[in-house]
């Protein structure tokens, strides 16, 4: 009896090794695996949520990814990563002494990504606008023009070869009796990212025209600000 057995557990496997597709609902299987239907379906309970911490369950959906292996998985959740004030201290940011073009760094804020994912980076920034020492408001009439932009770096240090969100804002006052309060820079970007730690180096920079020494001004960044982060994941 066990040789028979035997034998017939070495018939199957032998007819099996010579399939090259296997067929459910079918009998004429096009591809490796071929589930026929239209109803048809694949359960991995590997990926249910009582065996997933990825699977939350309920009636929402859950993008399912595989990797260069053809191994599947559950994607994470689109989500926020960083929703914060970032500028501790406001950074005040001069012209050159001819009232040319200076920039300096504001902040840098890290993340990380689990996966590939588009990657949508919105901040917003005020700036106040003063005379070259910070005495007095602007009143010579002259435009004085306040950038914002960042570097997408790798946590630690930025690439300065691309400059992502770019906004600029234009300001002029010839009376001192003006209206108070903060200008405001904003921008959002999207970009796709590869999983990895990368960080947003924000700077600000100021610009009057390169005229004379008494075009000057400075611009005081970030007493108010917010930097959002959210990653879609692929």
């Amino acid at each position: 009896m066990k040789n028979t057995i035997t034998f017939f557990l070495l018939t199957i496997i032998t007819m099996m090794s010579g399939w090259s597709q296997v067929g459910i609902g079918t009998t004429d299987p096009q591809e490796a695996l071929h589930i026929a239907g239209s109803n048809a379906t694949i359960r991995l309970e590997g990926l249910d949520s009582s065996n997933n911490s990825l699977n939350k369950g309920g009636s929402s959906k859950y993008n399912v990814m595989v990797d260069a292996d053809g191994n599947l998985s559950l994607s994470e959740k689109p989500g926020q990563l960083s929703s914060e004030a970032n500028i501790s201290t406001p950074v005040a940011v001069l012209t050159a002494a001819d009232s040319n073009m200076n920039s300096s760094e504001l902040f840098q804020k890290s993340f990380t990504l689990t996966q590939r994912a588009m990657v949508v980076i919105t901040y917003y920034i005020s700036m106040e606008f003063k005379s070259y020492d910070g005495s007095a408001c602007i009143t010579d009439g002259r435009a004085k023009i306040a950038h914002n932009y960042w570097y997408l770096g790798d946590g630690t240090t930025p690439d300065t070869t691309k400059t992502y969100g770019m906004t600029s804002s234009v300001y002029s006052n010839a009376d001192c009796d003006t209206a108070t309060g903060y200008v405001y820079n904003s921008r959002s970007v999207t970009i796709p990212l590869e999983a990895g730690t990368y960080s947003v180096h924000m700077n600000g920079a100021v610009y009057g025209g390169g005229i004379t020494p008494d075009a000057a001004f400075r611009v005081t960044f970030g007493d108010i600000d917010r930097l959002d982060i959210h990653a879609i994941y692929l």
